[in-house]
């Protein structure tokens, strides 16, 4: 697909697959200390306030307070491991290494980069997705088999936040400014989306403004996959998923086309 309206769409073409291959291939390098920055925080997050706060906090919702939250630590794993990982790594190839540069040298077109990125980042979230997953399930958190469909969701939760986390870094200056994004906007999504309390309770205005950030959707999808819990408004959360891929994966194109080009 190439730019409607101004916007350049990924293409998943086979140059989008050599980019995807030379990512596993990078990640293959350092796959150990990986796994362990992106398990290290909500592990901990899971065993400290899910058996440590839980065990005070008996109820959410009507589950037991460590079912709550391990759910959404899935959900917040599977965006945490695409978002450092595509802004971070992004930024050094455009700016750092000029991966990029040699890329569209090869020849590339900036959409395949693009595809290719998003789809070995779709991997990364359903690979360290399932990987929480089995941990849940020896803690007694996975009460449905309807677990099994959770590949789908995340495949897509990886696109989701890799177009953002892309865009953010085709427009850093230096890395100091991507920290504006994990700060202003991811740590938010992790405190108030839905991962530690039901969102019933707060004011209206919060609640939505909330809902109109995609996390949210996201814990509650995977909550129900895994609990088997599924409310009447949870095709309005599969719809804002889709919905917010879909724009998301449009946003980067353009501008790294640019920075490229120019």
């Amino acid at each position: 697909m190439g730019g409607v309206n101004g916007m350049v769409w990924p293409r998943f073409t086979k140059g989008a697959l050599m980019v995807f291959r030379r990512d596993f291939l990078s990640w293959v390098k350092y796959y150990r200390s990986s796994v362990l920055l992106n398990f290290g925080e909500p592990l901990t997050n899971l065993l400290a306030l899910g058996f440590g706060l839980g065990a005070y906090v008996t109820k959410m919702s009507g589950d037991p307070f460590v079912d709550f939250i391990g759910p959404g630590l899935l959900a917040v794993t599977a965006m945490n491991a695409v978002t450092f990982d595509m802004s971070f790594e992004a930024y050094d190839r455009l700016n750092e290494n000029g991966i990029y540069l040699s890329m569209i040298t090869a020849p590339l077109h900036p959409a395949e980069i693009v595809g290719g990125e998003y789809l070995w980042e779709a991997c990364r979230s359903l690979l360290y997705g399932l990987v929480f997953l089995v941990v849940l399930l020896p803690l007694g958190i996975v009460h449905s088999w309807w677990a099994l469909l959770l590949p789908l969701p995340l495949l897509v939760t990886g696109m989701l936040f890799a177009g953002p986390a892309l865009w953010v870094a085709t427009a850093a200056k230096n890395h100091e400014q991507l920290f504006y994004y994990f700060t202003l906007v991811v740590t938010p999504m992790f405190m108030f989306s839905g991962v530690f309390f039901p969102l019933a309770h707060l004011p209206v205005v919060i609640r939505d403004l909330i809902l109109l950030t995609p996390l949210v959707h996201v814990v509650n999808l995977t909550r129900a996959l895994i609990l088997g819990q599924f409310p009447p408004t949870l095709w309005q959360d599969i719809l804002w998923i889709v919905g917010y891929t879909i724009l998301f994966m449009a946003l980067p194109g353009r501008r790294l086309s640019r920075r490229l080009t120019d």
